[in-house]
């Protein structure tokens, strides 16, 4: 079933383009058309839930236990306390900050009054940041002291609100919002089609592009993913280290716990013993973290079986997870990690499960249940099970790009989603991911994933991470280079790059080996906010070192 395009939001075409230009959004599971259309967003995930049991936990913070009634009452203060500030229906207002209850508060307090949250890293930098006002045309701004001098830097004209720190000259403090304010806040009359969100790339190839998401969009995932993939109920206890700010954030804390009534555990900051010691302490049910921290994690010395105990679910997103990782998860933990793939665009579309074969793990699982994937071609027409092609993704939700017109554009084709994606659809419906579209090296007319060599690359000895890139070649036109990081007492010796090499060759086909090797720092691997590779800057390097020596 499909519904009418509509964005709330007035004169919403300037800011999304004509109708033409935006995703086909299909409702397979008839639950997804079952909301009221007439809905605020703040009153259906926490209100309601306060209202019928108040003095159930709701957040962990520390030491610190707030009830969904405490938790309601602290949205209704928000809410009254940026509208005494003049912020009105529509308006856009920016939240950046470490995870914390502030900051989850401030996001339900924006909804409740009809504002639009627009999310920045606590680490974007003042140009960024800058970007991300003007583009999203933001009246406010919420954020952790400590964020403030960037904020400063930025020169930007907005209301200043700060939590955690003292009062600073020209802004308000979070005390002062919302201390004296009601705990009773009248609902915004918003709808099904609001916005619930507006989330930034990470900008890896030019300025960020805003993605934007409705009201039903989000509780749509919620079903798709939440409810019919993770099997998440009021009992659970959700917790990890994901950023809010962060897509993968998102999905599992600021909407999996209020959908479903559950209870969430606040990580401040990322360490491995301290994030096994909170999940006993909070009695975490759901463990959510990135690849890179599952693997943190096994490197640690000690024994954590105790410590994870309460732990039903782990589930990892955001980058692709190899599969040694999660068989050697479920060796020593019991459970393995439930790799599931979507974007700050778009949700969820594919994932594993608990129960999977041995021989899919590895994979990217199957379709979400209320989902659409096909693989296709250059020409976008669907490829037989077991080619290589782009994912094209169709459901409930798409892309909607704030203010970019160009992205729409290429981001959408007939209808289905482009998310970038490289990969194959065995004959199963088992999805493998290959590399991102604009990762994939042409090297002698053979295309060449980059994520399928730095997997090999990775899995050598020695070996802590790697990206590859092209590097031109005169023959060839290109062949493939490493840059890869040694973990502690590993030389970067030319033995290595042979040992690497020889490594690789008996994993892939031969002609897809690095045929070139450079040894790095790890701090010298070029990243986002959110921690991941930035390839493009890797193959300016690159560029730059041959046409040098040429």
């Amino acid at each position: 079933m499909k519904r009418l395009y509509n964005i709330d939001l007035p004169n919403w075409e300037k800011y999304f383009g004509p109708p033409e230009s935006l995703p086909e959004k299909v409702y397979t599971l008839p639950e997804l058309l079952s909301y009221p259309y007439k809905i605020n967003a703040a009153e259906y995930l926490v209100g309601r839930w306060a209202k019928k049991n108040p003095d159930k936990v709701a957040m962990y913070f520390y030491d610190e236990k707030i009830t969904y009634g405490e938790f309601y009452a602290k949205i209704n203060r928000v809410g009254n306390g940026l509208k005494s500030l003049g912020v009105k229906q529509y308006d856009r207002v920016m939240i950046m900050g470490h995870n914390r209850p502030e900051w989850l508060m401030s996001f339900f307090g924006i909804l409740k009054i009809g504002a639009i949250p627009v999310f920045v890293n606590h680490l974007v930098k003042r140009e960024e940041l800058a970007f991300r006002w003007e583009d999203s045309e933001a009246v406010a701004i919420i954020c952790h002291v400590p964020c403030l001098e960037e904020i400063e830097k930025a020169n930007t004209e907005m209301i200043k609100i700060v939590y955690c720190g003292n009062n600073e000259p020209g802004t308000v403090s979070w005390e002062d919002l919302v201390e004296s304010q009601s705990e009773e806040c009248q609902p915004a009359d918003t709808c099904l089609d609001s916005l619930f969100r507006i989330i930034y790339s990470s900008g890896t190839t030019g300025n960020p592009k805003g993605g934007a998401t409705t009201i039903l969009d989000n509780l749509c995932v919620a079903e798709t993913h939440g409810k019919h993939t993770l099997g998440i109920t009021e009992n659970d206890i959700l917790g990890g280290h994901p950023l809010f700010s962060f897509a993968f954030g998102v999905a599992c804390f600021v909407l999996y716990p209020w959908y479903f009534g559950a209870a969430i555990s606040i990580t401040e900051r990322f360490h491995p013993e301290e994030m096994f010691a909170t999940v006993k302490k909070h009695g975490v049910t759901v463990l959510f973290c990135v690849p890179t921290a599952f693997n943190i994690m096994l490197d640690s010395p000690h024994d954590h079986v105790d410590d994870l105990k309460t732990v039903r679910l782990f589930q990892s997103a955001g980058e692709p997870l190899m599969a040694s990782t999660c068989k050697e998860w479920k060796r020593r933990y019991g459970r393995p990690i439930i790799d599931s793939m979507g974007s700050g665009d778009n949700c969820y579309w594919l994932s594993a499960y608990e129960g999977m074969p041995e021989d899919k793990i590895g994979s990217t699982g199957r379709t979400i249940p209320g989902i659409e994937n096909i693989v296709v071609d250059e020409n976008f027409q669907e490829v037989p099970r077991g080619t290589a092609g782009e994912l094209l993704v169709r459901g409930p939700s798409g892309h909607q790009f704030w203010k970019r017109p160009d992205k729409q554009a290429t981001g959408v084709q007939d209808g289905w989603n482009r998310p970038g994606v490289f990969g194959t659809m065995d004959q199963d419906g088992y999805f493998w991911y290959h590399s991102r579209t604009d990762d994939i090296i042409v090297t002698a007319g053979y295309k060449i994933p980059c994520f399928e060599v730095e997997s090999a690359i990775n899995n050598c000895e020695g070996v802590l991470e790697s990206a590859c890139v092209p590097s031109p070649d005169p023959v060839r036109g290109s062949v493939i280079k490493a840059f890869v990081v040694l973990k502690d007492g590993y030389q970067p010796t030319e033995d290595m790059k042979i040992k690497i090499k020889e490594h690789v060759k008996g994993l892939i086909e031969d002609y897809k080996y690095p045929k070139k090797i450079e040894f790095i720092p790890q701090e010298e691997m070029p990243r986002t906010n959110t921690d991941k590779i930035v390839r493009s800057k890797l193959r300016e390097r690159e560029e730059a070192q041959v046409t040098e020596a040429s």
